[in-house]
C-alpha cells in the first residue's frame, strides 16, 4: 500500500528506517506505527564534542556474529574468585549495532548526508522540498521526536550526531517550516503539500510459501521473493504508470521499499496514491 501524505496521526511510526530506512514518516498512511515515547518539539541537547576516543575501531565496531534483527545488550561482567580469574580470562563485552557511541560514530563518517539532501531537496541549492522537509528521530531511550527540519544536509548531520538517534524517518514536505507550525494563526495553514509515492515490500508477506525463514530473518534463498516482487513492481510503476525517477532501497530488515520521485507522483493526492 503506498504511503499518503494526510497529516500524520498522534500515534507513532513503526519499523523500518531509511537508509538506514530512511522510511516514509509519520504521517497518515507514510509508516507504519513505531513503539516508543512520542515527545513532539523535545528541545534539542547543546552540542557535545565528540572525544577522539570515541571513534573506536570500525572493523570490531560493526564486527556481530548475530543473526538476529534486535540485538541483545551489552554484557556484564560478572564478579568471579581469583581462581576463576586466573583460568579463565575475561570476555569482551558485545557492542550493540545501536549503541550511542557506534551510532555517533556512523553519523561520523559512514552515512551519506550530502547524497541524501540532493536526492530529496531536487535541486544543487538548498529548496523547501528539503527546508520545509520533516524529519523524525527515535532516540536510545526510546523517545520519539517529531517536526524536525534542517536547511543544509550539514545541520542535519551535526543533529544526528549530537542525539545519535537509533534510526530518523523521512516525512514529507509541508506549506511551512515544520518547526514554526506553531506560529501560524491557522493550524489549517500547516499542511503537507509533496511527499515521494512509497511502497513497502515486506518478507514476512511470503511466510506461507518460504521454507528457509520465517519472521524478519531473510537469507539468500528467500531474498529471492524480494527479488523478483522488485522486478514486477518495477516494471509497473514504468509501464503502466510512466513513473522514470524510482529509487530501490533496503529497509534495513526484512525488505525493501520503492521511492518513487517523479514530481507527478510527489504531489498526489491521497485518493490517488490508494
Amino acid at each position: 500500500m503506498p504511503h499518503s501524505i494526510s497529516p500524520p496521526p498522534s500515534s507513532p511510526p513503526m519499523e523500518d528506517t531509511v537508509l538506514q530506512d530512511a522510511h516514509a514518516v509519520p504521517s497518515e498512511g507514510h509508516q507504519e506505527a513505531s513503539a516508543g515515547k512520542h515527545i513532539e518539539d523535545a528541545e534539542m541537547p547543546d552540542e557535545r564534542t565528540v572525544d577522539a576516543a570515541e571513534a573506536k575501531n570500525l572493523e570490531d565496531m560493526f564486527d556481530d556474529d548475530d543473526e538476529e534483527d534486535e540485538f541483545s545488550s551489552s554484557a556484564q561482567t560478572a564478579l568471579q574468585d581469583s581462581s576463576q580469574v586466573e583460568s579463565k580470562p575475561a570476555s569482551k563485552p558485545a557492542i550493540r549495532h545501536s549503541d550511542p557511541d557506534t551510532m555517533r560514530v556512523f553519523y561520523q563518517r559512514l552515512f551519506p548526508f550530502r547524497h541524501l539532501f540532493q536526492w530529496l531537496n531536487h535541486s544543487p541549492a538548498p529548496t523547501t522540498h528539503f527546508m520545509h522537509r520533516e524529519f523524525a528521530f527515535v532516540l536510545p531511550n526510546d523517545a520519539y521526536i517529531r517536526y524536525q527540519s534542517f536547511l543544509t544536509s550539514d545541520l542535519l548531520r551535526k543533529q544526528c550526531i549530537q542525539l545519535t538517534p537509533t534510526r530518523f524517518e523521512i516525512g514529507p514536505v509541508y506549506s511551512t517550516n515544520p518547526r514554526d507550525r506553531k506560529t501560524l494563526r491557522k493550524a489549517s495553514a500547516f499542511r503537507p503539500v509533496a511527499k515521494e509515492l512509497v511502497f513497502d515490500i515486506d518478507m514476512t508477506d511470503y511466510d506461507e510459501i518460504r521454507t528457509c525463514c520465517t519472521g524478519a530473518s531473510i537469507c539468500q534463498k528467500c531474498w529471492t521473493f524480494i527479488t523478483m516482487a522488485i522486478k514486477v513492481v518495477d516494471a509497473a510503476l514504468r509501464e503502466d504508470f510512466g513513473f522514470k525517477h524510482i529509487l530501490w532501497v533496503y529497509s534495513g530488515r526484512r525488505g525493501a521499499h520503492a521511492w518513487v520521485c517523479d514530481k507527478r507522483a510527489r504531489e498526489m493526492d491521497d485518493q490517488k496514491r490508494r
